[in-house]
């Protein structure tokens, strides 16, 4: 159910049944040699989508900008600030609260988005006992990470990962090429990097990934997996 393309009086027809919203919520930032600036947030939009439409839960537009100034160096990436982040995702609750709006579920792409968005949580939820704030980031799962590791292995890498890249080329078909086998020694660093340190640390992007091991078969059982997981945790809320 995509509430953009609702109507008010549809949205006020189905806070009278149900009083939850999933928030797809990712980044704009460069993802390698052969990624996708949008990865993070086409797939959250993407699964948050899906998870609507198996469980008949309104999904609201993604948020498709999220904390990624580490990723500045790389032309076509976007960033908000961490503080800029958090007022974002508590103004959106807020504002969709006022209308009866009380259990927020957050399918996010982007793991720099998930520390002020704890932050965000934590101040929101003191004032606003009544709400209730779900953040579920896809690759989390322990049955997702055992997929991971038995498609890619110790390649998968922490950033521009083969489990990303295959769930890009899964959901858009032609749209990623394909890349060569890559070195995917990690080089030492300290955290957090600034954008040119990053960059002078991870020339082409990748933070100890093969993307070369990516493909839409595999992306398509990750995919699938996320939304069977997911769904079935879904059913479990709805059914409170």
């Amino acid at each position: 159910m995509r509430m953009a393309l609702m109507t008010w009086r549809q949205v006020e027809s189905y806070l009278a049944e149900r009083d939850i919203v999933l928030i797809p919520t990712g980044a704009t930032e460069q993802h390698g040699p052969n990624g996708l600036l949008g990865t993070d947030h086409l797939v959250a939009e993407q699964l948050a989508l899906a998870l609507g439409e198996r469980c008949e839960v309104a999904v609201m537009p993604v948020l498709p900008v999220g904390m990624s100034q580490h990723h500045l160096g790389f032309p076509g990436s976007a960033s908000l600030t961490a503080a800029g982040y958090a007022g974002m995702l508590t103004e959106t609750v807020e504002s969709l609260a006022r209308h009866g709006f009380r259990r927020f579920v957050f399918v996010n792409g982007h793991g720099g988005n998930t520390v002020p968005a704890k932050a965000a949580a934590s101040d929101l939820l003191a004032r606003r006992e009544d709400l209730e704030w779900i953040w579920r980031s896809w690759w989390e799962h322990p049955a997702v990470k055992a997929l991971e590791d038995e498609l890619f292995g110790d390649r998968n890498g922490d950033h521009a990962t083969a489990a990303e890249i295959s769930m890009t080329m899964h959901l858009f078909p032609g749209a990623v090429a394909p890349l060569a086998p890559v070195d995917v020694r990690h080089p030492a660093h300290e955290w957090p990097l600034g954008p040119r340190r990053f960059r002078e640390t991870f020339p082409d992007g990748r933070m100890g990934s093969d993307p070369s091991l990516a493909d839409a078969a595999k992306g398509k059982r990750l995919f699938e997996l996320c939304v069977e997981l997911y769904g079935t945790e879904l059913d479990d809320l709805l059914a409170r």
